[in-house]
């Protein structure tokens, strides 16, 4: 009997034309979609623009919502928001459709020059299929967040071309490092930059802190990635993200080391994440977490990836940290695996 894997790969026609989105099941490839469209940058952000504000995700307090106009007002912003951004719907900010409709408001509204996300949580995954990414692609602008948000970021990004931001969320610590990496990426963006590096607080001893080469040598291409576990989430449908030769990055948080290295697999085998250029890993923060008999995280993960040959680097200043970089997907980088290094190519924003 074929199994479905077997079955979508011996249908031909038949498959591409019945199964649309399944298409991309099959092992190591991505799914079927539109032709790669051009990359647009959007416009730089300004002291004094109107930020849009929204939950694509889980649902958050009026304090928090206060916390994040306060801060962002702090940087210069004026800031905007519907009464759908204070929603609730069980664990998600609003019903599926309320959650849409409030983003793609922000994107066409013509007053709102970039969109942040409040929080991530969980729910980004479940609009996709609400979005209309041509609007999006017609009104394009900063579009800023993480974890959970990794699905609108790299399908809005894969979709649409426009490049987006993998940076801190309206709740995130706003410190002096993580808003400097903000300014040189999307206020006042360069041409090249490094991104630097700084070790969390109080973190001496801990492992998962620590930066190392899983598989040496150096590697350029277009960044793409975010959380390792929304990742897995997507693949087999059309917003699967394609890393054949781009610099992929990923993290995650509070994850069982057995979960990590399932996750991992599981990229490796139903993506095409084995022809990435370089893989760089941020912080996994409370994921050397192991029952016994123990496995650690630096080890699982050096199983799985350092036999794919390419450069890969742990330990860069980016995941569910305080101290983290922003990251614009889309934008040409180049790494250096064995001195742990990253840095930009070309410049992030107009």
């Amino acid at each position: 009997m074929l199994d479905r894997r077997s079955f979508i790969r011996r249908s031909g026609a038949f498959a591409a034309l019945s199964l649309g989105s399944f298409a991309g099941l099959k092992g190591g490839t991505v799914p079927a979609q539109k032709e790669k469209k051009p990359r647009i940058l959007p416009r730089k952000l300004e002291r004094g623009d109107l930020i849009g504000l929204v939950t694509p995700g889980s649902p958050i307090e009026r304090e928090q919502l206060e916390e994040t106009i306060q801060k962002l007002e702090g940087l210069g912003f004026r800031t905007y928001h519907t009464d759908s951004v204070l929603s609730r719907h069980g664990y998600l900010a609003g019903d599926d459709r309320e959650r849409a409709d409030d983003l793609m408001h922000m994107f066409t509204n013509p007053e709102v020059k970039g969109i942040w996300c409040v929080r991530g949580g969980y729910g980004s995954v479940r609009i996709l299929n609400l979005l209309d990414f041509e609007k999006i692609e017609i009104n394009p602008k900063v579009f800023i967040g993480y974890s959970d948000i990794t699905a609108l970021l790299t399908s809005v990004h894969e979709q649409t071309g426009l490049v987006t931001y993998h940076g801190p969320v309206g709740i995130s610590d706003f410190n002096d490092f993580s808003m400097k990496s903000f300014e040189r990426v999307i206020l006042d963006p360069e041409k090249k930059y490094r991104f630097p590096y700084e070790r969390e607080d109080q973190t001496e001893g801990n492992p998962e802190f620590d930066r190392f080469t899983i598989h040496g040598g150096k590697a350029e291409g277009t960044l793409i990635g975010g959380n390792i576990s929304v990742l897995d989430s997507m693949i087999g449908t059309r917003f699967e993200p394609d890393f054949e030769k781009r610099i992929v990055y990923l993290e995650d948080v509070e994850e069982k080391t057995y979960r990590v290295d399932k996750m991992l697999f599981h990229l490796l085998e139903g993506t095409n994440l084995k022809s990435a250029a370089g893989i760089v890993m941020g912080v996994m923060g409370g994921c050397n977490i192991n029952d016994e008999p123990r496995l650690s995280l630096k080890q699982a993960i050096g199983e799985l990836l350092e036999p794919l040959g390419i450069p890969v680097s742990y330990g860069l200043s980016f995941g569910h940290i305080k101290k983290m970089v922003t990251i614009p997907n889309g934008i040409r980088a180049r790494m250096n695996a064995d001195r742990n290094t990253f840095r930009l190519l070309e410049k992030t924003a107009l």
